[in-house]
């Protein structure tokens, strides 16, 4: 049997063979990466500071919390007046099933936390099946389409969600899903098939990512809409294609309706939230520009041009370096043989999938409008541009709700695949149009610059920290605590300095000190007693005031004394004295008048609540505090 390169080009393996290689492939990359965290379970976690330290709580707290409580029902933060699953932010597609199989099938709350990175990391699997279903459509290169299937989920801005701490934003399959649908229903359409079915699983499919995370509503209603909008709006084709223009209004609207209806079924509160957000347009959640040619600090191959500094982390939004320096190689061509450069787009415009990337492209144009926000600063805020391309200048007007969506750069996730796909797309194509040698030499130069941005990744996510949240070895100070302390003698833990994040009133917003809230998490889990502190999304603002009348002179409110009373149970007290013995570690929390003056009441709280000492370990105390 001879092999040659030309045979190994001319192969055409089936579909089968073609996601199980590159699912192959890509399980040997997850376990590179992740290998500590999905095979010594207990032992890892991705992140244990900021939102990731909370999102693993709301997870495992909602899992372990009493059978009782129900479905839709958290009562570990916020105590006394807990909150409704879709306001924890912590994945109710995945929590509720877990909870469920653990109810009634295997305890899973002792490993609550490793299923949890189990489903985490299956999104890399799922992201490489859907781009291999998308790209033996776009690409007559298998080798393309298996490399590049395996390396584009690490490269996602959507990746790095892992190491921050939103979990549930990492899963780029679901802007795939949407780029998969559109390019079968377009593929359906031109050959006049009926595409009913397909929109019907869509919009199935958009309502279950909705229940992941609602951000990724907007989204993916942009990538429809805008597609559909391309499609249909030039020449008037919605008048004479109306199931085609009825399908794209179903797949941009419904599903956000849908999931709206179910939130506000579930949602008890509703009526008492803040219907607007505040942070709109906050720079730091705009989309930078530069960040789209700007590498981040753990990559080798950086482009040849980029901003000196890194962006703001709801920024990253690098294109990588095989769009930058592919794009770079075709516009020197263009400089130094504008015959050819001309050649190739007229060829490549004309060939079979440049209609369905034009509109992906157009799509992702949209989104990146919106993503840079409705005003635009250059040079330091010295120059303001209006941005009256930017859907939400219009939207935010018509309703306070659409602020609720104020992190504007994720946006920018659309582009990356579009930019990507597009780029793929062409060079698959001057590999089969042209007949210059040399092509290949640039072609494996290119998909080794992928390669290596890849490597770089992997390397990248294997970070992890021990897992001091539900793990006794990673929490000493807990266990010295809890020696003397009967948990089931008290109704709920009230953690000083107190920490209340998510009404939206900022001047409220009593901000947390990381290891502050990880010994008040670890203490809550460990008792699976409730919180009476909170860290959770558009928590009513009424709640807060009453909460933070715990503080005052006067005590708790008679409305909040009566629910504490009522209980005929002591609060636990978690009290850490380091923060008043080191003022500065409050610092930036100390700015604001209406916080400082809950902070520095805290000080004298179990003297003032004639509160009873259980244990201390270092700087920690434990209380026991009987309402009267």
């Amino acid at each position: 049997m001879r092999f040659s390169l030309a045979a190994v080009r001319s192969w055409q393996p089936s579909r089968g063979l073609l996601v199980a290689l590159a699912l192959g492939l890509q399980v040997l990359l997850v376990l590179r990466a992740f290998k500590g965290l999905l095979l010594e379970p207990g032992q890892h976690l991705l992140v244990d500071i900021n939102d990731g330290a909370k999102n693993y709580y709301t997870f495992q707290a909602y899992v372990q919390q009493p059978w009782a409580n129900g479905l839709r029902w958290f009562s570990m933060m916020n105590y006394p007046y807990g909150d409704y699953l879709f306001y924890t932010d912590n994945t109710p597609l995945l929590a509720v099933p877990v909870r469920l199989w653990s109810h009634y099938l295997t305890d899973l709350r002792p490993y609550a936390l490793d299923v949890y990175h189990w489903l985490l990391v299956s999104g890399f699997l799922l992201s490489t099946v859907l781009l291999t279903a998308i790209l033996r459509r776009l690409l007559r290169h298998w080798g393309l389409v298996v490399v590049f299937a395996v390396t584009l989920p690490w490269l996602s801005p959507q990746a790095s969600r892992l190491l921050f701490g939103h979990f549930n934003l990492s899963y780029s399959w679901v802007l795939l899903l949407a780029i998969w649908g559109v390019l079968n229903l377009h593929e359906r359409a031109g050959a006049g098939r009926p595409i009913g079915r397909w929109v019907a699983g869509l919009v199935g499919g958009f309502v279950l990512a909705g229940l992941i995370h609602l951000y990724y509503l907007p989204l993916l209603a942009v990538v429809t809409g805008g597609f559909f909008a391309w499609w249909l709006l030039p020449r008037g084709r919605w008048l004479t294609r109306r199931p085609l223009a009825l399908a794209g209004a179903v797949l941009t609207l419904v599903p956000a309706l849908t999931c709206l209806l179910i939130v506000r079924a579930v949602d008890g509160y509703y009526h008492l939230r803040s219907k607007g957000a505040t942070g709109f347009n906050y720079e730091p959640w705009k989309l930078q520009v530069s960040a789209l040619f700007r590498s981040p600090e753990y990559n080798a191959v950086r482009f040849w041009v980029e901003a000196r500094d890194q962006p703001s982390f709801e920024s990253g939004a690098y294109l990588g370096a095989f769009v930058l320096f592919a794009l770079t190689l075709y516009a020197a061509v263009w400089a130094v043989r504008p015959a050819a450069g001309r050649a190739f787009w007229t060829g490549w415009r004309g060939s079979v999938w440049w209609p369905f990337l034009g509109l992906l492209l157009g799509a992702a144009l949209i989104s990146l409008l919106i993503s840079v926000g409705t005003v635009y600063n250059l040079n330091n805020g010295a120059y303001t541009i209006h941005n009256y391309l930017n859907l939400f200048f219009y939207a935010q007007k018509i309703s306070a709700i659409t602020t609720q969506f104020r992190v504007l750069a994720r946006f920018s996730w659309v582009f990356f695949w579009a930019a990507n796909l597009l780029v793929l797309a062409g060079l698959d194509f001057w590999l089969l149009s042209n007949r210059w040698t040399g092509r290949w030499l640039v072609a494996v130069g290119l998909v080794l610059l992928v390669v290596v941005d890849t490597r770089d990744a992997v390397k990248h996510y294997r970070h992890t920290v021990p897992n001091s949240l539900t793990n006794a070895r990673y929490t000493p100070e807990i266990s010295q605590l809890l020696r003397s302390v009967q948990p089931g003698q008290y109704q709920a833990i009230l953690p000083v300095p107190y920490f209340h994040v998510g009404t939206e009133d900022l001047e409220l917003t009593l901000d947390d000190d990381d290891p502050h809230s990880l010994h008040a998490y670890q203490l809550a889990l460990r008792t699976n007693l409730p919180l009476m502190a909170s860290k959770m999304s558009r928590t009513p603002p009424e709640h807060l005031v009453e909460l933070r009348s715990i503080f005052m002179p006067q005590g708790p409110t008679p409305a909040l004394r009566s629910r504490l009373r009522a209980a005929q149970k002591p609060l636990l007290v978690l009290y850490d004295q380091r923060y008043y013995e080191t003022p500065d570690l409050l610092a930036a929390q100390r700015a604001k008048p209406k916080v400082r003056k809950i902070i520095d009441a805290g000080a004298d709280l179990p003297a003032r609540q004639h509160m009873t000492l259980l244990a201390q370990a270092g700087s920690l105390r434990l209380y026991r505090w009987d309402v009267r």
